[in-house]
């Protein structure tokens, strides 16, 4: 990760411990901010530095129990929707969405994922069955399951036009793919540390990941001492399965460096269809189809692809549809 900027500029960090006479009060408030799954923002190195992080089991867990997704899949999708979740943290707007759409030659094929501003994140996988040897050292061959293709980023914010763009896949692994995104298309020094480590029974023992990037402004000591820190580190999934929270992680990717956060919120696994959003979609078949519908008094179905959910509507449903359309 590497930093422009004058050769002779030079800061010290030093980490100290203020004392006061609020240490003994508990905040109720930001306890339940850091508990369960949740994602943190924050700043270090006077600004040069921005960061975020996130922990999300339950959200993966959900996705697992949505899709009945094998363990390689289940890990790379949720890589995916915790990176969607940080980029979504991002936003300024609050109804802007960010869609990573993964596409590889892996068995996986591809993945959709969806993610806004207020920590919520959907995602699904084109083949959720996908059962591959582990690698060498023991873990899940994400690489392996994705291979090579592309990563396609879509900024939707309502009223603009939708703002794209693709790079291709670097290993796989979604955060080394994510790293390189944000050094192609956005032009920011960034690292990118996702994990996900699935139980024997297929159930998600722990998720997380980080986001840190280098602003404009970032001296050359400041993006050495974040490649030192990063190097000491264990993997993601090590950090988390000794209990790091979000904050922890990012204390330890930026030790030194005068971590504070600025922002937690809760995540969750939040898909948002609904019979009103079916019923919309089944009028994109057109009235002639409806009506054939109708007079055979069949049922529609509509399939979610992000949730699973099947949503079913009645002839006479499709009926007042029509009724309403006149």
């Amino acid at each position: 990760m590497m930093a422009k900027s004058p050769a002779a500029a030079r800061i010290v960090f030093r980490c100290g411990t203020i004392a006061c006479m609020t240490a003994n009060i508990i905040d109720f408030e930001s306890a339940k901010a850091h508990s369960g799954d949740h994602m943190v923002r924050g700043t270090a190195a006077f600004g040069m530095v921005r960061a975020f992080a996130v922990s999300a089991r339950g959200v993966v867990q959900a996705a697992r129990d949505n899709h009945g997704t094998a363990p390689v899949v289940t890990a790379a999708l949720g890589r995916l929707m915790m990176g969607a979740l940080m980029m979504g943290m991002m936003f300024k707007e609050p109804d802007e969405l960010i869609t990573l759409i993964v596409k590889g030659d892996g068995p996986i094929r591809a993945m959709t994922v969806t993610a806004n501003c207020e920590g919520q994140v959907k995602g699904f996988p084109a083949e959720p069955h996908v059962w591959l040897p582990l690698r060498a050292d023991g873990k899940l061959d994400v690489g392996r399951a994705v291979g090579k293709g592309t990563l396609s980023a879509i900024r939707d914010l309502p009223g603009t036009e939708p703002y794209s763009s693709r790079v291709e896949l670097v290993s796989g692994e979604i955060a080394e793919d994510l790293t390189s995104y944000f050094a192609i298309s956005d032009q920011v020094p960034t690292s990118v540390g996702l994990g996900v480590l699935v139980g024997r029974g297929s159930d998600v023992e722990c998720a997380g990941g980080f986001v840190v990037q280098l602003m404009p402004d970032c001296i050359d000591e400041v993006a050495e001492a974040i490649e030192r820190n990063l190097a000491s580190m264990t993997s993601v999934t090590d950090v988390l399965r000794e209990g790091a929270l979000p904050n922890e992680l990012l204390e330890r990717v930026l030790d030194g460096l005068g971590y504070q956060e600025l922002e937690s919120m809760p995540v969750e696994f939040h898909c948002g269809c609904d019979e009103e959003r079916a019923a919309r979609a089944t009028m994109a078949l057109g009235a002639e189809e409806l009506a054939d519908m109708v007079a055979k008094d069949e049922t529609a179905e509509v399939f979610c692809h992000f949730c699973g959910r099947r949503h079913y509507l009645s002839p006479d449903q499709l009926k007042a549809m029509l009724d309403s359309a006149k």
